[in-house]
């Protein structure tokens, strides 16, 4: 049990810490020995496979504890919102596939978060977003920001609800944008910033998608749900990236008592 914790802490910190070593010095090429590590180390596997485990986990108690409520008063708008970025900050691409896999099955087999009301569809809303998530954090923003005005397009053309409902695609567009362009600088607080807005914008598209088409939410209704969107948003994101900011703070004491 020890080593298996201990193998969780070094991947987190490990994925925490590649920032710092990409962003090192300029013209000089930082050795990632988290990618060293992973590929000589037989317990690369284990160590990813725990991870998984711990977050899934995590993720399905969190479903079960609601935030608010705005569809025939089933709070499946859950904690759970909060933990996707720090996952998909975490988890690397394949490792987010498997776990979005499993965070899917735990909330079914327990019918948790949207899945009373979406049904199947439903599985979609946190395995998307962790994959798209991590694939923002580890390949490029325009990947989770692609998705996010895929989302805006469907909104459109289908909801007829408020245009106000996309002030935050927009945003999530733009700031990614301006990322990849460098436009930002080389801040990483702001950069965790963006990237926690678009894991968690990718979770609303795809809850928006099935509202629009498996609920058939009337347009009038979105500008009721407005308001009660812009503040899950809002504790996703501060939410979230206050976590990530957390656990980076505390990395250094934590190694240093270890030594």
């Amino acid at each position: 049990m020890t080593s298996t914790r201990s193998a969780i802490e070094t991947t987190v910190w490990e994925e925490l810490d590649k920032e710092k070593r990409v962003e090192s010095r300029e013209g000089t090429k930082a050795v990632d020995r988290t990618k060293a590590g992973r590929q000589t180390t037989g317990g690369t596997n284990t160590r990813g496979l725990a991870l998984i485990a711990v977050f899934t986990a995590l993720y399905v108690v969190a479903s079960a504890i609601p935030i608010d409520a705005f569809i025939g008063g089933a709070g499946f708008i859950t904690v759970a919102i909060i933990l996707l970025p720090v996952m998909a900050k975490v988890l690397r691409p394949r490792e987010a596939v498997v776990m979005g896999a499993m965070a899917a099955l735990g909330i079914y087999v327990f019918q948790l978060s949207v899945v009373p009301i979406l049904g199947f569809f439903g599985l979609l809303v946190p395995s998307l977003a962790i994959v798209l998530g991590a694939l923002g954090f580890h390949k490029s923003p325009l990947i989770p920001a692609a998705y996010v005005l895929f989302g805006m397009v469907w909104y459109i053309l289908f909801s007829g609800g408020t245009l106000v409902w996309l002030a935050p695609y927009v945003l999530a567009v733009a700031l990614s944008i301006a990322l990849q362009a460098g436009a930002l600088g080389k801040g990483t607080r702001l950069k965790t910033f963006v990237l926690v807005l678009d894991a968690t914008m990718c979770e609303l598209v795809t809850l928006n998608i099935g509202s629009i088409t498996v609920l058939h939410l009337p347009g009038a209704l979105w500008t009721v749900i407005t308001p009660f969107m812009f503040l899950e948003r809002t504790v996703a994101v501060m939410g979230g990236s206050s976590l990530l900011f957390a656990l980076a703070k505390v990395r250094e004491p934590l190694l240093a008592e270890r030594v």
